[in-house]
Formats: structure tokens, C-alpha cells, sequence
């Protein structure tokens, strides 16, 4: 028994060595890739803010109530874009986005609720759960793409102006620090003049270094076509918001389960040493046993 008790022990142990050595890998991994994530994401804001903020500056001189993109209706068909990763080992990442994508729902069950994924996690949880998931979108590998991004801001815009939608949420994970992200759900469609601060007043030294811009054609005109660039960025702030997320609770995870290694580890490496001075013990007792026999014969 004491033999078949080390063997185990020592198989026990090389497993969860070899276990830490990959777990130790991928949060190396997700630790190269967090860092790429994150550059991204920083250098994508400026943009965003900056087209933001021109994008207030040209509707203070014309005006948003005619853009059918600001128009809000009293229907009740809205459509949850929820975004999620491709790959698990991430912790509760993904279960909390679903949970609250769930709880965001049944906060209004009048609502006809319709779902487009984007990532495979949330793709397949949510189509096992009988849920009206309309379109999905995988295969990003914890990026983001502009392209993808840009042909999914079209897509919803066109869903919102053909009228299949009332109101359009994005539910991301947004990147507060390197062990906190937070699910959130913003309103993408309809646009309000809140979302671009139309109509804020500025502090008196930011209005008084402000450039005044002659527009042409007309500020209508320019108004329209920047506002499609707008929500395509917002889609691709969510997508950089997203997977710096991911890979920040992924490196978390592989750090925490590393850290599980080494505990385990050391407790296997502890009952092998009592297992083996417990058989040397017993090997030398029956040798001085059986010497005293010989000796008394």
C-alpha cells in the first residue's frame, strides 16, 4: 500500500507542476496581450473625444431634431448587442456579462428583446437558453477591428432607420484597472443630445481657447456625415473596452490558478515526504526485526 501511495503521490505532484508551468504561460500571455489591449484602447479615446466634441460643436450651430438617428419612439422592440469573448479561462468574465444581459431583460419583460453576440461565449449561452440571437459575430480573438466594427455601427444603424428596432443597449465590459472591469449597458440608438453634450455649458477657460470653424457645405450637411463615424467609433471604443477586459480578467484568473498550483504543490509535496520517511521507518523496523530474530535462533 505504501508503494502504491507514493506512486500516486508523486503522479499527483508532476501533474500539478506541469499544470503551474501552463498557467504560468498563458497569464504571460495574457499579460503581453492586456499590454497591447490597453495601448489601443489609450490611443483610441483621443479620437473618439475629439470627434465627439466637433460632433457638439456642428449641431449647436444646426440641429439634431430633424436626424431620424435622434428620434425616440414608444415601441417596444429593442435589440441587446452583447459582447463577450471567444475563449473562456477567464474567471466569471463571461457569467457576469450574461447575468446581467439576463437581469437587463427582465427589468422590462413587455420589451420583445432580440440579441446579437458579439464572441462565441455568449453566442452559444444564449442560443442554448432559447434566446432571440438574430446575428453574432466571432472570431475576433480578443481584438479590435475597425472594419468589423464599422460594418456592425452600418448594421445597426440600418436596423434602427428601417424601423426593426425601437432602442439599440451595448453591454460590455468596460476596463476600470487591472483587476477591475465592470458590465455595463449603454444606449447606442436612439442618439441623445446628452451622449454628445450638446448644449453644455463649458468652463469660461476652455470656451475662451475654443477655434471658431467656418463649415462647408453647411453644418446640416457636415453634421450628417459625421455622425456615422461617431457611432462607428463608439463601437470600437466598446470593442477595445472589451478586450482589454478580457485579457486583463484572463491574466487574473492564470494568476490566481498558479497561485492554486503552488498550495496544492505543496501539500502533495509534504504528505509524499511523510509517505516516504513512513515507509523508510517501516523498512528499517522490519530489519531490525528480523535481526533480533536471527540473533535469539
Amino acid at each position: 500500500m505504501a508503494v502504491e501511495s507514493l506512486k500516486t503521490l508523486r503522479r499527483r505532484v508532476r501533474t500539478v507542476r506541469n499544470i503551474k508551468q501552463i498557467t504560468r504561460a498563458m497569464e504571460m500571455v495574457s499579460a503581453a496581450k492586456l499590454r497591447r489591449a490597453q495601448a489601443t484602447l489609450l490611443a483610441a479615446r483621443p479620437y473618439a473625444r475629439k470627434l465627439q466634441d466637433l460632433l457638439a460643436r456642428v449641431a449647436a450651430s444646426s440641429t439634431v431634431a430633424g436626424n431620424p438617428l435622434f428620434h425616440e419612439r414608444p415601441g417596444k422592440r429593442r435589440v441587446l448587442v452583447v459582447f463577450t469573448s471567444d475563449r473562456g479561462l477567464a474567471g466569471s468574465f463571461n457569467v457576469n456579462i450574461a447575468r446581467t444581459a439576463e437581469e437587463q431583460m427582465r427589468s422590462e419583460p413587455d420589451a420583445q428583446w432580440r440579441l446579437i453576440c458579439i464572441g462565441r461565449r455568449g453566442r452559444d449561452y444564449f442560443t442554448r437558453r432559447g434566446y432571440d440571437v438574430i446575428d453574432s459575430v466571432v472570431g475576433l480573438g480578443g481584438q479590435a477591428d475597425s472594419q468589423q466594427a464599422t460594418r456592425l455601427a452600418d448594421r445597426l444603424r440600418e436596423m434602427f432607420l428601417a424601423g426593426e428596432a425601437d432602442t439599440i443597449d451595448l453591454l460590455y465590459a468596460r476596463f476600470i484597472s487591472t483587476v477591475v472591469n465592470r458590465p455595463m449597458v449603454v444606449q447606442f440608438l436612439p442618439m441623445t443630445p446628452e451622449a454628445l453634450q450638446i448644449g453644455k455649458k463649458k468652463e469660461p477657460a476652455i470656451a475662451a481657447h475654443e477655434t471658431e470653424y467656418i463649415i462647408e457645405p453647411s453644418p446640416q450637411a457636415v453634421f450628417d456625415q459625421l455622425l456615422p463615424r461617431y457611432l462607428s467609433s463608439r463601437v470600437y471604443i466598446t470593442m477595445a473596452e472589451q478586450a482589454t477586459s478580457e485579457h486583463s480578467a484572463r491574466m487574473v484568473s492564470m494568476n490566481n490558478a498558479t497561485k492554486n498550483c503552488t498550495e496544492l504543490g505543496d501539500q502533495l509535496t509534504l504528505k509524499l515526504n511523510k509517505a516516504r520517511q513512513g515507509a523508510i521507518t517501516k523498512e528499517l523496523l522490519d530489519i531490525v526485526g528480523g535481526a533480533e530474530a536471527l540473533q535469539k535462533g
